[in-house]
């Protein structure tokens, strides 16, 4: 019978004609789009050690309509190095397939409508397996990864059959010779971002606040019908997508394998480490800039207090607690109606559990990321990220001692505080 997911998503339909494994387990989907080093991702899969499930890597190879010859070259390209992949494969139970997007609508054509396309696929494959792990793990075209990424990851669905989704741990390169200083540092600056952000959400209480990386992400294929699939934004489509799973709960973090992103410039996304990376160059390397630690820091106390002392609240009450805020968060309070919010939360929870639960609902991570956008434009300044970083590790009573240059050394500690090692 066919999955509701599908019945839904009536233009779907399978590009591959051969049927899978019975003991497919995992399905890596791969995006590629006028990708110059899709050959060392396939090798990086190809190395890894066999888990006692079947794999299968979808390499969606796409491009927009009206394409360049030289963009079109290159996917013909690509396809045929997909194929000759399968001649580096180290067990019979792990097999390469191109899936051919070419010409896709400008108006959705991207990394979103790449991803969608083959975890569609993979999902439908997956549904004909009988294996007890079901997995779509997402990589890009320029990463790589450790030997034992897939062991690593049919282990954690082996363990925790109810995990809906993962971040995998990763780490970009920031040391070595294959592009220029410039950009090592400036990817050791944009990954400290990255970890910041979530470092200092953990710090205020946000519950979802989670890396939320493509490259380095994967679901079951039941929580990705679930929960609606993939989307087709043509940039944060990882963001968006696992915030969908996150607070429904059963989110783990796997970091006994590493994903290895590019930290190459790129202008395949309008934001993200490519557009980033460009930026940092074009601005002649001046540093990176990232939320102020005060604005985490004001927004603490509205996290430790809110869900608990607006349950059951009188409007008049909600409305003193929300003038009690700082400007900013007061502010934007007001022009998302944080009052009635409320007042509909407590109409419809009778414990302070489920209130909370509902609170988060609506203040969640999107909510968390525009108040901050919001609260940047005209209330505080953005801060170079060494320094916002450092401030935070010493209010969580961390020191940083690797010995590097501050942006690495800073990032060093992050990495080992996200993978809870300090």
């Amino acid at each position: 019978m066919q999955h509701p997911y599908f019945k839904r998503h009536k233009s779907f339909s399978p590009t591959l004609t051969s049927n899978p494994s019975p003991n497919l387990g995992i399905a890596i989907v791969l995006p590629s789009f006028n990708e110059p080093n899709l050959w060392q991702s396939l090798q990086a899969l190809a190395n890894c050690n066999a888990p006692t499930c079947d794999v299968e890597v979808l390499v969606v190879v796409n491009y927009p309509e009206e394409s360049s010859p030289e963009v079109i070259n290159n996917a013909l390209s690509c396809i045929q190095e997909v194929h000759r992949a399968n001649e580096l494969s180290k067990y019979g139970g792990l097999k390469f397939y191109p899936i051919d997007a070419s010409n896709l609508p400008k108006k959705h054509a991207g990394v979103g409508l790449a991803r969608k396309t083959g975890m569609d696929e993979a999902a439908w494959r997956l549904l004909q397996s009988d294996c007890a792990t079901r997995v779509i793990a997402c990589f890009d075209a320029d990463a790589t990864c450790t030997t034992n990424y897939l062991v690593e990851l049919e282990k954690l669905w082996l363990r925790y059959p109810a995990t809906a989704a993962c971040s995998i741990r990763y780490e970009h390169p920031i040391e070595g010779n294959d592009f220029q200083s410039e950009i090592y540092q400036g990817i050791a600056e944009y990954e400290l971002h990255l970890r910041y952000y979530v470092q200092a959400g953990k710090y205020i209480g946000h519950p979802f606040s989670e890396q939320t990386v493509g490259s380095s992400m994967a679901c079951s294929a039941d929580a990705y019908l679930r929960f609606g699939g993939m989307n087709k934004n043509k940039a944060g489509e990882d963001f968006y997508f696992l915030q969908k799973i996150i607070p429904h709960g059963n989110f783990r973090n796997l970091n006994t394998a590493v994903v290895y992103p590019s930290p190459r410039t790129s202008y395949r996304v309008p934001f993200g480490t490519g557009r980033a990376m460009t930026k940092y160059i074009e601005n002649n390397s001046t540093g990176y800039l990232t939320y102020s630690i005060r604005a985490f820091q004001e927004l603490k106390s509205f996290i430790d207090l809110a869900p608990t002392s607006l349950f059951n609240s009188t409007d008049d009450y909600t409305y003193n607690f929300m003038k009690g805020q700082p400007e900013p968060l007061r502010l934007f309070l007001e022009q998302n109606s944080f009052a009635q919010a409320i007042q509909e939360i407590n109409n419809n929870t009778s414990s302070s559990e489920n209130f909370a639960k509902r609170f988060f609902l609506w203040f969640d991570a999107f909510k968390l990321l525009k108040y901050l956008n919001f609260a940047h434009e005209k209330h505080y300044q953005r801060q170079p990220v060494v320094n916002a970083a450092k401030t935070l590790l010493e209010l969580l009573g961390k020191k940083t001692d690797s010995g590097l240059p501050d942006a690495k050394q800073t990032l060093c500690t992050y990495r080992l505080l996200d993978a809870e090692r300090i």
